[in-house]
């Protein structure tokens, strides 16, 4: 019995055990993949938790992929880098080994001949949390040549930004989140942020619709939120005629590198995006 588990908050919109169930059942495997929600001040004991009852390993998801490093006892060379941990596999021995597939993920989304075409060019890059963290690095491995990191709070974002060059991922630029942004020479725009997640900050934009409109014709905008499938972003970006991508492939593929660690078998990714279609809402 394979025990399996997510812990961020809020986890209303995870459809993550959607994914993992259909996976462990396609591939003959016994077990179950839970929810766990915790707010900050929880995360030790919930952590705890896993690692005391069995639990092969689990996600994390915002607002912990950062602080949930600190309970780890050994750290992955590449999620140390881009400094954010996304998937937790727990050993026999009930070590806590951290990884970061949401780069893969993330990368892999992204159309073949769109990554090609996105080398060499300018990206922006919305918030300055963890899941910035691993988008900077994914930017940076897809081969981008500017990275400029647009947030409420220039202190924060200047602090991923010195991070992000002191682990050698890249230096990126740093803007306040402005409404009328100058965005008029950048190919890809991803939202990292909550905003526009299905709940409290359902139909909310990250982006003002003056910075969208400075978007050049052949950008892409890139919403790492999954539910709802079209975010407001997304909404206002197809009516300018923008390409869009929403969060359910990284999801997808992401969840596919954590399934193999946990499990060592290869990922059905086809079966489990399939489960998660089966869920989304229309």
């Amino acid at each position: 019995m394979i025990k399996l588990a997510i812990t961020g908050y809020p986890l209303a919109h995870s459809l993550s055990p959607a994914i993992h169930r259909a996976a462990l059942a396609d591939v003959g495997l016994e077990g179950d993949y839970v929810l766990l929600e915790a707010p900050p001040e929880e995360l030790e004991e919930k952590v705890n938790h896993l690692k005391e009852n069995g639990f092969r390993g689990f996600n994390v998801t915002i607002p912990h992929k950062v602080a949930v490093m600190n309970y780890l006892d050994d750290i992955d060379p590449f999620a140390q880098q881009v400094g954010a941990v996304n998937t937790v596999v727990i050993s026999p021995d009930r070590k806590l080994s951290g990884y970061n597939t949401d780069v893969y993920g993330f990368t892999q989304a992204i159309p073949e001949d769109i990554r090609t075409n996105l080398q060499g060019r300018k990206a922006a890059v919305i918030g300055s949390g963890g899941a910035a963290r691993a988008v900077i690095a994914g930017l940076t491995d897809i081969g981008v040549s500017e990275i400029t990191i647009h947030a409420r709070s220039v202190e924060k974002a200047q602090e991923l930004a010195d991070n992000c060059h002191k682990s050698g991922i890249c230096s990126p630029n740093v803007a306040e989140l402005a409404e009328n942004a100058d965005l008029s020479d950048v190919a890809i725009v991803v939202n990292t942020t909550p905003v526009g997640m299905q709940g409290k900050f359902e139909g909310v934009s990250p982006l003002a619709v003056q910075s969208l409109a400075s978007l050049p014709p052949n950008a892409l905008v890139y919403d790492i939120v999954y539910k709802p499938a079209e975010t407001k972003l997304l909404e206002l970006a197809k009516k300018r005629g923008l390409a869009v991508l929403n969060g359910l492939d990284m999801l997808v593929l992401q969840g596919a590198k954590g399934f193999e660690l946990w499990t060592g078998k290869p990922a059905p990714v086809d079966v489990m995006k399939q489960a998660l279609l089966a869920v989304l809402p229309a």
